[in-house]
């Protein structure tokens, strides 16, 4: 039985960084708690076991649409067990003013 889980973008995948490199996702199914916080808030991206509650790893992030909640599904996790490489970078913050 494998401790972690990993799936990452292809080659031809549109899920790259600015710089080329491909997004990958790791899960650390031994760490995971089952808490659920990945699969509310990214379900394209993670579900639970029936068996044990813990977390699958459902698909790699297709879209640069799902970097976001790729990223406050790990940002969330209570046991630390999503793992991002190579991710895109954070979008920029507005820098409007309303004054």
């Amino acid at each position: 039985m494998t401790r972690s889980a990993r799936a990452t973008t292809g080659p031809d995948s549109p899920v790259t960084r600015r710089e080329g490199a491909p997004m990958e996702l790791v899960v650390d199914r031994e760490r995971c708690i089952g808490a659920g916080m990945c699969a509310l808030l990214a379900p394209e991206l993670f579900d639970q076991d029936e068996a044990d509650g813990r977390v699958l790893l459902l698909a790699t992030a297709t879209a640069a649409a799902h970097h976001p909640a790729a990223r406050e599904a790990a940002h969330n996790c209570p046991a630390a067990a999503i793992t991002l490489l190579g991710r895109a970078p954070a979008p920029e913050p507005d820098r409007r003013s309303g004054d």
